[in-house]
């Protein structure tokens, strides 16, 4: 039996808007998949600033813990208060001489 050349035809329109109807759907969900709000590209982007957030985190953690451990000191150790009030405000004992070194600006 010889098939009909208008039928073949009209099988292959209907397969050509099948593969364009499957081919539009796959790259609407890739689009969305990709740029959506909660998207692949959305989520490295959030993955980094969680890493640099980290980063910060525990470089504070640092700070703090070196902090504790110098109002530590200062509440246990009255050598260092003494010490940085004569640093920082220049405070001298009775009897004391104090002296200044200034250096040269050229070096």
């Amino acid at each position: 039996m010889a098939r009909n050349p208008a039928v073949q035809v009209q099988k292959r329109v209907m397969t050509r808007k099948r593969i364009f109807i499957i081919g539009g759907m796959t790259l609407a969900v890739v689009a969305f998949v990709m740029f959506s709000p909660y998207g692949v590209l959305t989520r490295l982007q959030l993955a980094g600033e969680v890493s640099s957030l980290e980063e910060t985190a525990a470089r504070m953690q640092g700070v703090e813990d070196s902090l504790r451990t110098a109002v530590k000191r200062l509440h246990s150790d009255s050598t260092e208060i003494e010490r940085l009030a004569r640093e920082r405000y220049g405070y001298i004992r009775p009897g004391e001489e104090v002296f200044i070194i200034k250096r040269d600006s050229t070096e």
